[in-house]
């Protein structure tokens, strides 16, 4: 978490968005692999934000939109 690798930009032409990708330093953790539980806390944390982000943003998980109008 103190080091990182420089931001891997690609060119692209097409509609505007911001696809955001992660890979989670497992071995600093002493992690083969996400469990069950992390990974649920994150889709979570993908559905909170599509709660609460509103407007013309359209949120997507492992290529599938997240269909929700708001959390109230």
């Amino acid at each position: 978490m103190s080091t990182h690798t420089e931001a891997n930009i690609v060119p692209y032409s097409g509609d505007d968005f911001t696809c955001i990708t992660f890979e989670p330093d497992l071995k600093k953790f002493h992690m083969k692999n996400l469990d069950d539980d992390i990974v649920d806390l994150m889709e979570k944390r993908v559905y909170d934000l599509a709660g609460i982000i509103g407007g013309n943003v359209k949120i997507h998980l492992n290529g599938k939109p997240i269909l929700i109008k708001g959390l109230s």
